[in-house]
């Protein structure tokens, strides 16, 4: 037994947290006839032959809604569209179909448009993670530099010896390090001597 189908091609918006389905009046309304053996691929080809939709470069998606009485019954005002992707959903469509009116609704997308999306979400996430290295060695450097510092105050506050408080260099004497110094104390001690 053969079933009529209305179809109608435009696209699914969410307005005021439920789904409408605009309708592109350009393409209009078609009707497709149904049989009990009919098949996701059927439904497509004829999507495709109505609407002249390329198949090399577009997405057909075909799906329906519920009628109000039976959306009360089963699901909240904002249920999405269901999406006919198979041969056992077609067989589900046809069977409501049996019982309650039912308009298919067919859209199309760029096959590119998701290749396009994720290759861009890929891009994005690939500079997050170099941002994320750059700003991880920045604050690397920052660190070192700032325990630089910090090494630079502890060390500058440290006794003359040392950390143990004795000197470097205990066996070197400061009085005769060399001969010019000690001519300078010379011309000190006459100068010493002569304001007394």
């Amino acid at each position: 037994m053969m079933r009529q189908l209305p179809v109608v091609y435009g696209e699914w918006l969410v307005k005021d947290h439920s789904w409408e389905f605009v309708v592109d009046y350009v393409k209009g309304a078609g009707m497709f006839f149904l049989t009990e053996g009919s098949t996701h691929e059927e439904l497509v080809q004829m999507a495709q032959e109505d609407y002249n939709l390329d198949m090399n470069t577009e997405v057909v998606e075909l799906t329906y809604s519920l009628q109000e009485a039976m959306m009360q019954q089963m699901a909240p005002a904002s249920f999405p569209p269901i999406h006919v992707t198979s041969d056992r959903q077609v067989r589900n469509l046809i069977e409501i179909t049996k019982t309650h009116y039912v308009c298919l609704c067919i859209s199309s997308r760029g096959k590119f448009e998701n290749k396009e999306a994720e290759d861009r979400n890929e891009a994005e996430s690939e500079a997050e993670v170099e941002v994320e290295a750059e700003d991880e060695a920045e604050v690397e450097a920052e660190d070192e530099a700032e325990d630089e510092v910090e090494r630079e105050k502890y060390d500058d506050n440290l006794p003359e010896g040392g950390e143990d408080g004795r000197e470097k260099n205990a066996d070197i004497s400061y009085f005769d390090e060399d001969i010019d110094d000690a001519e300078d104390y010379s011309v000190l001690e006459k100068l010493k001597m002569r304001k007394r």
